[in-house]
């Protein structure tokens, strides 16, 4: 049954999907939600696969838990399984070398960046969210410290939220918003330092291809919208160290 939306409002999941095809416009899917969690990329298996205790072959487990027999360079565009379907997440992909697989963890990370921004601009009170009660009808506000909780981005995942002095809980929506009113606005150029130190700090410690630098440096600062010019000054500065792969293109 679709459930009702008052007038002026949409579901938070309609405003993830709205803010998913602007920061994503040709790969945005709307299913990017389904995806399951606890995924991995391809460069990490690629690096952690012959390590003893991960079941992978040659990893000192049970030999053939995970058979290598891809590889990881082909290009997928697939329709994420859902979660909500038991026979469908029965089946769902394991092996993290199929390329439904890396289908599924990229619709993952595109989720996670547009959640954090609705996140973002609801508590900076750039968008305006209430908690509709199902029972009495009421649209109770949704507070900006609601959006610092700990839960919250496990209520932007399931849609609703605490009713205020009641042990239920409601539908979370969203003033309708245009798409101008939400648009980042563009990165300053004194913002562009603190991004080169952001990266080179977190490149420190963790290896990064490209898309996924990107990616970190949009989630780390998601009130502005960071240009391709920008990202390629970014990484002119944050080279890619020797050994360290451009793209998830490595074959096994």
């Amino acid at each position: 049954m679709t459930e009702f939306v008052p007038n002026g409002y949409i579901s938070i999941h309609g405003a993830l999907n709205r803010l998913g095809r602007e920061l994503f416009p040709s790969e945005w899917t709307g299913e990017e939600r389904t995806a399951r969690s606890g995924l991995i990329s391809a460069d990490e298996w690629l690096k952690m696969k012959d390590l003893p205790g991960t079941g992978a072959s040659g990893g000192g487990m049970s030999p053939g838990r995970v058979i290598i027999r891809r590889t990881l360079d082909t290009a997928v565009t697939a329709r994420v399984p859902s979660t909500g379907d038991p026979t469908v997440l029965k089946s769902a992909p394991t092996d993290p070398c199929d390329p439904l697989y890396q289908a599924e963890y990229r619709a993952g990370e595109r989720y996670a960046a547009a959640s954090h921004r609705l996140r973002a601009l609801l508590e900076a009170g750039h968008l305006e969210a209430a908690i509709l009660d199902p029972w009495s009808g009421e649209l109770h506000p949704a507070p900006a410290r609601m959006w610092r909780q700990n839960n919250a981005d496990r209520m932007i995942k399931t849609g609703q939220a605490p009713l205020p002095h009641s042990s239920n809980a409601g539908s979370l929506l969203v003033k309708r918003f245009a798409d101008a009113s939400v648009r980042a606005k563009p990165m300053p150029k004194a913002q562009i330092g603190e991004a080169i130190e952001a990266l080179k700090e977190k490149t420190a410690t963790k290896s990064l291809t490209r898309p996924e630098q990107a990616d970190f440096v949009r989630k780390s600062f998601p009130t502005y919208h960071v240009t391709e010019r920008q990202l390629r000054e970014i990484f002119r500065a944050v080279p890619v160290l020797s050994g360290r792969p451009r793209k998830s293109n490595k074959k096994v």
